[in-house]
């Protein structure tokens, strides 16, 4: 993609003229029908297309059914999301966050919050991060403040939640970083098992690095306690749904990539292709004051160059024409021809 103020380093002109460029991109799918776990399918999408399928809109979600669709496929695909986990001390996060009247709220769904137990035993303690919330186990609230805690054991078993809820509404919170192994063998017997206030909870990313707001989750999935990574999928047998699979889990996939724009004698787009505009301020030097870069000619050719050049830095499945402003031109004089600014091109 050019910079915004891009200018060809060979262009030497004694002013400078800026316009505007639009850039058109379609993306399209590619299914292909080979098993794999979610780490080659990355591997295979960005040997063989741009990568592995993301999507921005409800738009491209139609085309991506439609293309596993037609291959006659009616199970599950990956996709370019995976989850990460992030690990925190239940002091850090107040009671909304929980959403506690409906779970489901959050992203992608809260079956996936991974809980943490401690066995006590006489010399040490043991923590397990990767535990089913919904499991019940006693546990340890503290009173007073977190710098200067008195923890109280609670000899009710109950899931992680309800005793997360049970330690705020009776005590302080629910005991984690505070809580020693010496306070911890005080107040439980050895070999018993306790819920202490350390959870693992999700956020969604995309292989590509993109923010999409675009959401599309199943949320009728239900897995609990899953420690290996989860990546995720689109299941086609709810409209192309995701939810997340374990990521060595073999399955089809589905890669992007982008082509050129159609160029169709009016300016729509055909209805079964999508077009990504992007418009871009360019800066040109001119050393002849003369030439009119608004001249149809001119303008024809440096429009050539500029899609030439494109190419040779292989940038593919682009196409690009100049943008008239209201007065009907595409240059104009630029005010600021003294100042002098080292510009390039990048792609």
């Amino acid at each position: 993609m050019l910079h915004p103020d891009c200018m060809f380093r060979d262009v030497d002109r004694s002013y400078f003229l800026t316009g505007w460029l639009i850039f058109s991109r379609c993306r399209q799918y590619h299914f292909v029908n080979e098993s794999l776990d979610w780490g080659a399918a990355v591997w295979y999408c960005r040997k063989n297309y741009v990568g592995l399928a993301n999507f921005e809109n409800a738009t491209e979600m139609k085309q991506f059914n439609k293309t596993v669709s037609s291959a006659g496929y009616n199970s599950e695909v990956w996709i370019g999301a995976y989850l990460s986990f992030y690990w925190s001390d239940v002091s850090q996060i107040n009671d909304d966050y929980w959403k506690w009247e409906n779970q489901t709220k959050n992203e992608p769904f809260s079956v996936y919050y991974l809980c943490t137990k401690a066995l006590v035993n006489a010399s040490y303690w043991s923590w397990d991060h990767y535990i089913n919330c919904s499991l019940e186990y006693p546990f340890i609230c503290y009173n007073g403040t977190y710098q200067s805690p008195e923890f109280v054991f609670v000899n009710k078993s109950m899931d992680w939640f309800r005793a997360l809820r049970y330690c705020r509404e009776n005590f302080t919170d629910l005991a984690g970083s505070s809580l020693s192994v010496s306070n911890a063998q005080r107040l439980v017997s050895y070999g018993n098992e306790i819920w202490i206030g350390y959870i693992i909870h999700p956020q969604i990313f995309w292989i590509d690095g993109r923010d999409s707001s675009f959401r599309y989750w199943d949320e009728s999935g239900k897995i609990f306690g899953i420690s290996n990574p989860l990546c995720g999928v689109a299941d086609m047998q709810r409209s192309g749904k995701w939810r997340l699979l374990p990521y060595n889990t073999p399955r089809p996939f589905v890669c992007y990539d982008n082509l050129p724009a159609p160029q169709p004698e009016t300016t729509e787009a055909p209805k079964n292709e999508i077009v990504y505009r992007k418009v871009i301020k360019i800066r040109l030097k001119l050393k002849d004051s003369s030439v009119d870069l608004n001249d149809t000619a001119a303008k024809a050719t440096h429009l050539k160059e500029l899609q030439d050049r494109l190419k040779e830095k292989g940038v593919n499945g682009v196409t690009v024409q100049w943008r008239e402003q209201p007065d009907g031109a595409v240059f104009h004089k630029d005010r600021e021809s003294t100042q002098r600014r080292k510009l390039s091109c990048e792609f």
